[in-house]
């Protein structure tokens, strides 16, 4: 009799959780829930060649714009002069919104979006960034408030992002992840010039106050030389010798801006110019203001450097350089920062 009753019991206890499945399975799903796989911005996939304008808006209105053609043309930074921009962060940037899938619905509340950073962009204080994707007609590919990042807690290797479409109260986690500074300067192409101080023949610098100096040698892995030198002088090292002519050497820009917004003032400048073995010449013209370091480059060549020259020309010509303090302060060097001081002085 207890086995029957059992036997029952179990039969009863399947069926009504059946059912309950059966309801789950059937109940509507609500309407956010619906949205869950889908992709953050439907259609990008397929018109990221089509993007011509990025657009991001950051904290107190402050817009950044980004000008090009898809993954393959070279892009520019309007608010610097419209100064070619660093392709390779550009480039992952499409493909990562491209990629975004909504993962799973969050607030709805106003008042709760500044906890996700998802509130209305462009407000003093606040951290959302509202990113348009144009095409080059103006047509708008894609609109997007961006949040907070939400590192991978599931180890799977991809980060959350939160986000909010601007017509839509509703804000999401999104699975995937976009790097997406709002300064300007950070999406620039910094690299300027390369060019290794073994080709380096002569560097004669002029300063502001009209002294000179000039380190040069005979040959290709010769030591650098103080021309007319004091006989009796005593230098540092080799080292201090040969710093002018590293200038050059993996020379990056941390800011641009047009050569007419930042000419070469009529005082206080620091002149150098580097000469190379093989007929390069690059000049270049240092002055502080603002709190920064300038540079104004050009370039002349003959023979095999003659392409080189135009090169560097083309890429530099229109514009002044904020760079690093310690490569002006290089083309600022004095016999006297060379020379090991009198004993007793």
């Amino acid at each position: 009799m207890q086995s029957k009753g059992l036997v029952t019991l179990v039969a009863v206890t399947i069926l009504v959780a059946a059912g309950a499945v059966a309801v789950v399975a059937n109940a509507p799903r609500s309407r956010s829930d619906a949205h869950v796989g889908e992709p953050v911005l439907s259609g990008l996939a397929s018109k990221i060649g089509d993007v011509a304008a990025i657009k991001i808006t950051g904290e107190g209105g402050v817009t950044l714009t980004l000008e090009g053609s898809g993954e393959a043309a070279v892009w520019h930074v309007a608010e610097r002069g419209g100064y070619p921009a660093n392709k390779s962060k550009i480039v992952p940037v499409l493909l990562g919104f491209s990629e975004l899938k909504l993962v799973e619905p969050k607030t709805k509340e106003p008042k709760l979006y500044d906890r996700l950073d998802v509130e209305e962009p462009g407000k003093d204080g606040g951290h959302a960034r509202l990113v348009e994707l144009d095409d080059a007609a103006g047509k708008k590919l894609g609109e997007l408030i961006v949040g907070k990042r939400r590192p991978d807690r599931l180890g799977s290797g991809t980060d959350g992002l939160y986000i909010r479409h601007p017509a839509d109260a509703q804000s999401w986690l999104a699975q995937g992840s976009v790097d997406l500074p709002t300064d300007s300067a950070d999406w620039l192409d910094h690299k300027l010039v390369s060019i290794d101080n073994s080709r380096i023949q002569k560097v004669t610098l002029t300063h502001a106050d009209g002294s000179r100096l000039v380190i040069k040698r005979d040959k290709e892995g010769d030591k650098f030389a103080v021309d007319g030198a004091p006989a009796d002088a005593k230098f540092k090292s080799d080292t201090a010798i040969s710093e002018p002519a590293e200038i050059l050497n993996g020379l990056d820009l941390v800011d641009v801006r047009p050569a007419a917004e930042q000419p070469v003032p009529s005082e206080g400048v620091a002149h150098a110019e580097w000469v190379t073995f093989d007929g390069l010449t690059v000049t270049g013209d240092a002055f502080d203001k603002d709190g920064k370091s300038w540079l104004r480059l050009a370039a002349r060549g003959t023979d095999k450097a003659a392409t080189e020259a135009a090169d560097i020309a083309a890429k530099t010509q229109n514009w002044t350089f904020s760079v690093l303090a310690y490569k002006t302060k290089a083309m600022q060097t004095k016999l006297a920062d060379l020379v090991e001081p009198a004993k007793g002085s």
